[in-house]
């Protein structure tokens, strides 16, 4: 039997479908790998950044630093009302390289609780300086040092939540404790 012209027709309209459907889905599906892959590539890059931030920390804190001349304890800043914002005061500017955010500092630091003075932790008496990343302290240090200069010296007041916050950190500072610390830059490594 023979097909009639309008048989023939509508089997080319579906053949036609077809093929623009076939097409389009194709089109679809690599579209979409792209799309996935470009979105691995991100992941991968932000995974990269984080794993060299991490490669720094780790590094940071196993330089060996001389010891230098013990500070003398310095006079005791107390508060007698909250500390509502960080609150940095230069004793001494410094002339050598300037800290930036996220370096790794090697410090002499004295600290006490605001309230009545009571020291804490201090490294400030014996010349021996800590090495450390500003992306593993307390706020108040990662806000509050940055701006520093080698040799400089700041006192840094920090409100309780720039501090240890309502968990305090062992016997020696309360929950929600403002903080007093006298830091002296004594060498500084630029990120990465």
């Amino acid at each position: 039997m023979a097909a009639s012209n309008g048989q023939r027709v509508g089997a080319f309209f579906l053949a036609l479908l077809f093929l623009l459907t076939t097409i389009g889905a194709t089109v679809y599906v690599i579209w979409q790998i792209r799309q996935s892959d470009s979105g691995i590539v991100k992941d991968t890059v932000a995974d990269s950044s984080k794993s060299e931030q991490a490669d720094q920390e780790a590094r940071c804190g196993q330089k060996s630093y001389d010891a230098v001349e013990p500070m003398s304890i310095p006079t005791t800043t107390t508060a007698s009302t909250p500390i509502t914002e960080l609150q940095t005061i230069d004793i001494s500017e410094g002339d050598g390289t300037e800290v930036q955010p996220g370096d790794c500092v090697a410090a002499l630091y004295y600290g006490t609780l605001a309230t009545d003075g009571t020291k804490f932790d201090e490294n400030y008496t014996t010349g021996k300086p800590i090495e450390f990343s500003l992306n593993g302290v307390i706020d108040g240090w990662k806000e509050g040092i940055p701006g520093m200069k080698v040799g400089g010296v700041r006192r840094l007041l920090i409100p309780s939540a720039q501090g240890y916050g309502e968990a305090g950190a062992g016997d020696s500072i309360p929950p929600n404790s403002d903080l007093v610390f006298e830091v002296k830059i004594v060498g500084v490594r630029q990120a990465q």
